[in-house]
């Protein structure tokens, strides 16, 4: 890549100023403009950063000088921004969640199809150095061969102010929202998810229809198990799992300031990898990772079609805990697209 890649960044809030200091900070990337619907705001940050202004975010996707589109609005916009950009010749980066259900998901997945640009998924989960270590373990057959996965993962919820908590603009609540994280990185640990049985509850935040607490048990490929809860009530934040095989154990333990990775064998014996004094960096490893695929003209991961398996999963718990039965989340539509965009 001989030339700077060029991005126009969607949103300028928390996530969204991330994603422009990743941008500004690469030598290999060039922050071109911005675009919110808080022009105040937007116009100081695009001051500071050094870039132009679009108060309408079609004139920021329609610019002939952008390659890259970041997507970083309430659930609700990412339908519309995504599928634009990649009708118009753009790479989109698309915050978690990919989408606000499966339908509009779809519908930027197939938009990705159709081009040969690349749709990439928020997930900095992955890159945190507990989570890569437990992959790296896994890809080795450190445990052996995998049985069942559980985890939790959770934070201390929304005020109803935010719009998070506003069902119109997210389309769910915590399993949609952190959920995914960890609906995301039990498919990249143990392959495809095809049922899955789950219910909801909202007790403490005063955001029905959304949830505040959500579990939900998957079937993946082979008969698998997978116990997955997601919480905004959980106080001490913010995520624990362990994934057990033929041999052995891997616990990832990110509860509140830990970073740890235990490797356990059937013996006793325990490995310990801490990180606990890494400082924070899972957003630049994601987006260097990202800008370093983009480069060799591979797809980043976590994909669009990753994304949009996440919010299948967390709207099969909720379909299940409405109808108050097992449901499936795999079927010849999934089939289809996944072997449409393997042949890419």
């Amino acid at each position: 890549m001989t030339e700077k890649l060029r991005f126009a960044v969607i949103g300028c809030g928390r996530m969204g100023m991330r994603r422009m200091k990743s941008i500004t900070s690469h030598s290999a990337t060039e922050l071109v403009c911005l675009s919110d619907n808080d022009e105040v705001a937007a116009k100081k940050v695009s001051k500071e950063m050094g870039c132009d202004f679009h108060p309408d975010w079609e004139k920021a996707v329609g610019r002939p000088d952008v390659d890259f589109v970041v997507v970083s609005v309430p659930n609700k916009l990412h339908n519309a921004i995504a599928t634009e950009a990649l009708k118009q010749g753009k790479h989109v980066w698309c915050e978690k969640p990919l989408a606000r259900n499966p339908e509009e998901a779809f519908s930027i997945v197939r938009a990705a199809a159709k081009t040969e640009r690349f749709l990439k998924v928020g997930s900095n989960l992955r890159y945190f150095p507990s989570v890569q270590k437990a992959k790296q373990l896994l890809d080795s057959s450190a445990i052996g061969e995998v049985l069942f996965l559980r985890g939790w993962v959770g934070n201390a919820g929304w005020p109803t102010k935010m719009w998070f908590s506003d069902a119109e603009l997210s389309g769910g609540g915590t399993f949609l929202d952190n959920g995914c994280h960890l609906l995301d990185i039990s498919r990249w640990f143990m392959g495809e998810a095809r049922e899955c049985v789950g219910q909801v509850s909202t007790l403490h935040w005063e955001i029905s229809p959304l949830e505040d607490n959500g579990m939900g048990i998957f079937t993946f490929d082979g008969g698998k198990l997978a116990f997955i809860h997601s919480s905004w009530t959980e106080w001490a934040e913010y995520m624990y799992l362990e994934v057990y095989g033929s041999q052995g154990y891997i616990r990832v333990d990110n509860r509140g300031t830990k970073c740890i990775t235990t490797l356990g064998k059937q013996d006793g014996k325990q490995e310990v990898f801490d990180y606990s004094d890494v400082p924070a960096q899972s957003h630049v490893l994601e987006f260097n990772d990202c800008i370093q695929a983009i480069s060799n003209a591979k797809q980043p991961l976590p994909n669009g079609f990753d994304g949009l398996r996440a919010v299948q999963m967390a709207y099969g718990v909720y379909q299940s805990s409405r109808l108050g039965k097992k449901v499936k989340i795999w079927g010849k539509e999934e089939e289809k697209l996944f072997e449409l965009l393997e042949r890419r």
